[in-house]
């Protein structure tokens, strides 16, 4: 029994030859999780570049002359193949706590040896990426990454990073139980705008967590030039939608293309998981509650997941079922106010990540138990109601 870092190693069959698959899908989510390497060029540099005809024809370069007539027509996929950036890759391998334990590697350094794995592994070496963007507002408690892969075949993938370790943008994850939509929401539709406007192709839209999440709201909003283009869209164990989205015009165009990937006993899937409509497919984790939000406990035989028979678990589905209730008992207001109450005490800490506060230890109890005892009798329900459900989901197996 393996897992993806294993089918990134091992399967090195072309895309002619074995064509793109939901395993693949996860390798390039995973990938957007890196430090984007230097050498990447970014969205904004392009766009300034080829945007527009008049751009193209300033960039103009009578020394590349072929190179630039074709650019003038048609702006080129500039990026490097991830067999150029090999040494880049893996930057966050002991920096970046959350690739270590929130994407999947037990130990850190084994994200170097996922990223290394398909900077030399034929099938993925010669992909391409370009279209960096990066976005951090913690007045606007966004965070917000994504990247554009070129297959051999010519095909678009884009995939959307997750949360990463901030507390904003654990912040704005928790906003998605009131406000709709969400700052990252609509900055992953504006990037697919952009990206197909600059090129051809068939397009692929993938993300772990939270970016599974932007991915099927970028598709439902996309114009519909733009969305006959997106062949698929993959969600890895991300978020849904408040019931309204579900039932709404936009989402019935694209739910048809979706594929929502979670474990057996899923925590952050199950968030707002409103749609019967919805591809789900349930697979075996050898992680414990939380920890099967692990991309890496997922167990895979070759190139294809172990199915979960059973579906989910009855953790998940108590858990699913008692947050759904929780949520339909309260006012849009009382969920904003619980939010913002649930965060003024973990940023009373003075930290900005989830990993600060935990290297912190009990140094932080004074001032969060200070902070909590502040609150509203009614904030304080709401909070103790959400760990309550929170621990019980993640301790019952």
């Amino acid at each position: 029994m393996g897992n993806i870092l294993d089918y990134a190693r091992t399967e090195t069959r072309d895309f002619s030859e074995f064509p793109f698959h939901v395993a693949d899908a996860l390798v390039f989510a995973l990938l957007s999780y890196d430090k984007i390497p230097s050498d990447v060029p970014t969205l904004a540099g392009l766009r300034q570049r080829y945007g527009s005809f008049t751009k193209r024809l300033r960039a103009f370069d009578w020394r590349r002359l072929s190179h630039s007539v074709r650019a003038l027509v048609k702006p080129p996929f500039e990026g490097p193949a991830l067999r150029q950036i090999e040494h880049e890759l893996g930057a966050y391998e002991t920096t970046h706590p959350y690739i270590a334990r929130h994407a999947g590697f037990g130990d850190p350094h084994e994200s170097h040896e996922f990223y290394r794995s398909t900077a030399v592994n034929p099938r993925f070496s010669i992909v391409h990426v370009s279209a960096a963007e990066e976005r951090f507002d913690e007045r606007a408690q966004t965070q917000f990454a994504a990247l554009t892969f070129r297959l051999p075949t010519g095909a678009l993938v884009i995939a959307f990073r997750g949360t990463d370790d901030s507390l904003v943008g654990w912040k704005e994850d928790f906003n998605m139980a009131y406000q709709y939509p969400v700052p990252a929401q609509k900055q992953a539709a504006d990037y697919l705008e952009r990206v197909a406007a600059l090129w051809d192709g068939d397009i692929i839209l993938t993300g772990h967590s939270k970016g599974g999440n932007i991915g099927v709201y970028a598709a439902m909003n996309a114009r519909d030039d733009v969305k006959d283009r997106i062949s698929h869209i993959y969600s890895f164990d991300g978020p849904g939608f408040p019931p309204d989205v579900v039932r709404s015009y936009e989402y019935g165009t694209v739910v048809d293309r979706v594929t929502k990937i979670v474990p057996d006993s899923s925590i952050i899937g199950m968030l707002l998981n409103e749609s019967p409509r919805e591809r789900l497919v349930v697979v075996k984790s050898d992680a414990d509650g939380l920890a099967q939000h692990s991309c890496f406990s997922w167990l895979m035989h070759g190139d294809g997941f172990e199915i979960a028979e059973d579906g989910l678990s009855a953790s998940s589905k108590a858990f699913n079922d008692a947050l759904n209730t929780w949520l339909s008992g309260m006012t849009q207001r009382q969920r904003e106010h619980g939010v913002d109450a649930l965060f003024r005490v973990l940023t009373s800490s003075g930290y900005k990540s989830t990993t600060e506060l935990m290297n912190a230890g009990p140094r932080v109890i004074p001032g969060m138990l200070g902070q909590y005892v502040g609150l509203t009798g009614e904030e304080r329900k709401y909070i103790n109601q959400a760990l309550w459900m929170l621990a019980t989901a993640t301790f019952r197996h």
